[in-house]
């Protein structure tokens, strides 16, 4: 048998085959070009002389495989080096799924991209019925879809409907999910059960679960279009439009969405689309590299239980810490903790694990947790005077260690920092809102902060799963410095004469998720008015806004 350093291949008494897949160098298994060379290398050879079984699994001790390498798909430079790598793939998937004799996957982890693309060419899929393990193809988040034979093996396992729901969406599916709509054969209760299921399929003993027909095929794609047209445009996101062609039409069945899908994957690979959202994926996955860690961080206190304080509040305990949440209003902190219950309820589900969240955040109207934490986050009003008042009260209460952060979206911190007696404490973490469901922190540091202090925060984002970014106090930060100047020359534009609904629109169709005018609306025009006067503004903007405000 062929060695590699990333696979064990070995034949136990029944004559079954049982590879073990554990990438040498990497703690998760990614289906490198080198990888894939070697698994198809050895299927070669077992296909050669069939054996009485084939088993594959994963041997790392977290997730199952994490799909291929994206930072390699920017070798390929022209379509046919896209498919000349595809083609040795789709020979070997196919290798295996016409392999005369039960052939399983042990899904024990997350399992995504072409890893359920290889996982899928086997005759049947047994996962582990635990949040942990989770199937399904992002592609379509890279401008893509899947390119292994994916798209048609999903449609002759799922049916239309359910393929679409998986290569469309680019999201995960739980193992519960994904076995209810055909992704998996049979779950079992723990890794430890694994073995015993796939000695059951080669007993014949679990069936493959089957595929699910549309009974309207057209009005199916017609639903799913209408869809996709209320969130994208095919001149900037021509992934999900392409898609749909993919599957649409008389007679499908997985020969013929073959012969679509490699020519299609590689005519999105050369879009721009895709060579962006490849970018932006890239990009964040650095930023995420950067807040994993041990941030010596237990216990948060948070100041302020309005929208933006309640709310990181609640994300923080629900993502494992203890929080304790204080606010001169005791009827802010009541809100507060109603918001929480009510967003733990619709994310766990599950009463017990809504109680046990709970029981990590505390109402402290009298700000005692400030004593134990090891991090503060004040976010009380935008307003330089109340929030020295605070940082310096804190200050005092507060371990010399404990790190102390605003939340603060425009102000400098060194015009904090001034009531501070050791101002190297402090830093910015500015959530965005809804807290809970918008991924971005800017982790804000200061000429005089300690690096350690910022280094912990990015851990602590980490944690709150969320995508933190190092910017340098100045006013608007990163985001804010961006995004405010764009707002302003669309209000300038206006006050020129062009219709506010006309920009609004083009911009929509340049592929911006909302007009800018739209923007100053949902954001506030006070919020707009305020920070421009902190980041500077054009005159006639900043009278505009603030009679719009007055009005």
């Amino acid at each position: 048998m062929t060695g590699s350093p990333h696979f064990d291949v070995s034949t136990d008494e029944a004559g079954v085959v049982w590879i073990t897949m554990d990438v040498e160098g990497k703690s998760v298994n990614v289906m490198t070009q080198a990888v894939t060379a070697d698994f198809c290398a050895i299927i070669d050879e077992i296909a050669a002389h069939p054996p009485t079984g084939l088993v594959f699994r994963s041997g790392k001790a977290r997730g199952f495989i994490f799909g291929a390498d994206v930072n390699e798909f920017a070798d390929f430079k022209t379509r046919r080096e896209v498919e000349a790598h595809i083609r040795p793939v789709l020979r070997c998937f196919q290798q295996i799924e016409h392999m005369p004799c039960p052939t399983v996957v042990l899904i024990d982890g997350i399992c995504v991209g072409g890893g359920l693309e290889l996982a899928m060419a086997f005759s049947r899929i047994i996962g582990i019925d635990s949040p942990g393990c989770q199937v399904g193809f992002p592609e379509i988040n890279l401008g893509l879809l899947p390119g292994y034979g994916g798209s048609a093996r999903a449609y002759s396992r799922l049916g239309l409907e359910g393929a679409l729901q998986l290569v469309l969406q680019g999201k995960s599916l739980k193992a519960r999910d994904a076995h209810a709509l055909g992704v998996m054969d049979h779950l079992v209760g723990d890794a430890s059960e694994l073995a015993s299921a796939a000695q059951d399929v080669m007993a014949g003993k679990i069936e493959r679960k089957p595929a699910r027909t549309a009974d309207e095929p057209a009005a199916v794609i017609a639903e799913a279009r209408a869809a996709v047209a209320k969130r994208a445009l095919p001149e900037t996101m021509p992934a999900p439009f392409a898609i749909l062609d993919h599957y649409s039409g008389e007679s499908l069945d997985q020969t013929i969405l073959q012969e679509r899908e490699t020519p299609l994957f590689s005519e999105l690979m050369m879009t721009p689309a895709s060579a962006g959202l490849r970018r932006t994926f890239q990009l964040n996955d650095a930023v995420k590299k950067g807040a994993r860690g041990e941030g010596a961080v237990s216990h948060i206190h948070v100041i302020g239980a309005g929208v933006m304080g309640g709310d990181i509040a609640a994300v923080a305990a629900m993502s494992g810490f203890d929080v304790t949440l204080q606010d001169l209003s005791e009827e802010a902190i009541t809100g507060a903790m109603a918001r929480a219950r009510t967003l733990y309820e619709r994310r766990l589900k599950d009463p017990a694990k809504v109680d046990a969240v709970l029981a990590r955040l505390s109402a402290d109207p009298k700000g005692d947790g400030l004593a134990t934490a090891d991090l503060m986050i004040e976010a009380v009003a935008e307003n330089l005077d109340i929030k020295r008042r605070v940082f310096a009260d804190a200050e005092v209460r507060m371990k010399p260690d404990a790190i102390m952060a605003t939340n603060t979206s425009a102000i400098p911190l060194e015009e904090i920092g001034t009531a501070l007696a050791a101002p190297d404490r402090l830093i910015g973490m500015h959530f965005f809102n809804p807290v809970p469901v918008l991924p971005l922190v800017e982790v804000v540091y200061t000429d005089a902060s300690r690096t350690e202090f910022v280094d912990r925060a990015m851990v602590v984002c980490g944690a709150l799963k969320k995508l933190p970014i190092r910017c340098k106090s100045s006013p608007g930060f990163l985001v804010n410095r961006a995004l405010l100047p764009y707002m302003f020359h669309a209000i300038e534009a206006m006050l020129d004469g062009a219709d506010p609904d006309k920009l609004d629109q083009a911009l929509v169709r340049f592929g911006m998720p909302m007009g800018p005018i739209e923007l100053c609306d949902q954001v506030g025009l006070d919020v707009c008015h305020d920070a421009g006067v902190v980041i500077g503004m054009p005159k006639r903007t900043e009278n505009k806004l603030k009679a719009m405000v007055q009005a």
